[in-house]
């Protein structure tokens, strides 16, 4: 299972702590840039634990249309390719775990691809307490939306654009081989026309997906077929009896792909303008690893401190903003600004070769 860059809301809830005790604007940047470089950690976190306990209620994908089963060719093998041949695709996958006592666990996830533009969308729905995350990225922008906020922040496009074959989360070919599989005929799903194989998995391939001992385990998957695309799973289902302490239940797994090819737009989530700074306050043009929430922004610049300072006191008063206080504390400049019942609050500081620079906005 790859590791991914997506973080769990709890990051958010941290950087809000983080930010609201800082008294300089360097260490806010530093709060930002701590949380997008640990994304790659949690992200581990969420799939090697989290997934394993939680899954869906039912597929949301049309039957199959079955075709008369027909021997494989000999040289046909169970290969499954990436998704670089792809422009535009979708995935969802879900684990769901039904005790024969108890309420059942279950996490969803869905995400989604384009590539022109190059953006990426990711949600997570069922953790723990029932709260979820959604993580758009598009182009050099990204958002993190969870606990009723959004984050945004400077994202890699090169990264993106590179990552666009690898992005799921899940892999079916990890699991998958000619080795394993026994060919049961051709199906046709959500219009693509597939290869059916059941699937003779080992407690030891699906251990990722359990708490406790596995038995009776069942797998089937659906490799596409088709002359223009490559040979990427379509549909992987598992299931399972497990025993965890004393209980034991039913669980279940379901991975597919579609909307394969089908022009869609990713935008930015709702919420998103919430993040950012408002229309009357200026955007410094050489800004850079900004990073945003709802009422502060932070970022840092190769330009002078004098440089910035003197960009705000004329874009602010340009604006409309007066200003309350102007003070100078060694390295550091604070200003207080008023617009009507807002007070923005402006941190400018000198850090190494860099300065860095904190807004607050409050109502």
């Amino acid at each position: 299972m790859r590791k991914r860059r997506w973080l769990p809301v709890v990051l958010l809830v941290l950087a809000s702590l983080a930010c609201s005790v800082f008294g300089r604007a360097g260490e806010a940047i530093e709060a930002g840039k701590e949380v997008a470089t640990r994304v790659s950690e949690v992200a581990t976190v969420v799939e090697e634990e989290g997934v394993a306990t939680l899954m869906p209620e039912s597929s949301e994908g049309e039957p199959a249309d079955e075709e008369p089963a027909t021997e494989e060719p000999a040289d046909e093998e169970l290969n499954l390719e990436d998704l670089s041949g792809l422009d535009s695709y979708r995935t969802r996958f879900s684990v769901e775990w039904r005790p024969e006592e108890g309420e059942p666990e279950i996490i969803r996830f869905e995400e989604a691809h384009t590539r022109n533009p190059s953006a990426q969308r990711m949600v997570m729905e069922g953790g723990a307490g029932g709260e979820g995350f959604e993580l758009v990225q598009i182009e050099d922008k990204s958002w993190l939306c969870g606990g009723g906020a959004c984050t945004q922040m400077d994202a890699d496009a090169e990264e993106l654009a590179s990552g666009f074959s690898d992005a799921a989360m899940f892999d079916p070919g990890d699991m998958t081989d000619e080795s394993n599989a026994t060919f049961v005929g051709r199906e046709t799903i959500d219009g693509v026309r597939t290869r059916h194989y059941t699937l003779n998995l080992t407690p030891m391939q699906a251990a990722f997906l359990g708490q406790g001992e596995m038995s009776d385990l069942a797998g089937e998957a659906w490799i596409a077929d088709e002359p223009d695309l490559p040979a990427f799973a379509v549909r992987f289902e598992m299931s399972w009896t497990e025993k965890r302490q004393d209980l034991t239940g039913q669980a279940s797994f379901l991975y597919e792909t579609y909307d394969v090819n089908v022009p869609f737009t990713i935008e930015p989530p709702e919420g998103a303008e919430e993040s950012g700074l408002p229309e009357d306050v200026p955007v410094y043009p050489n800004g850079e690893e900004t990073f945003s929430m709802a009422g502060m922004t932070s970022f840092s610049t190769p330009d002078s401190l004098t440089a910035v300072v003197d960009f705000y006191r004329d874009g602010l008063a340009a604006e409309g903003w007066t200003a309350e206080s102007d003070e100078a504390l060694g390295e550091m400049v604070q200003q207080t600004w008023k617009k009507g019942d807002r007070t923005l609050t402006l941190i400018v500081s000198a850090q190494d070769e860099e300065t860095t620079v904190m807004i607050t906005i409050e109502e």
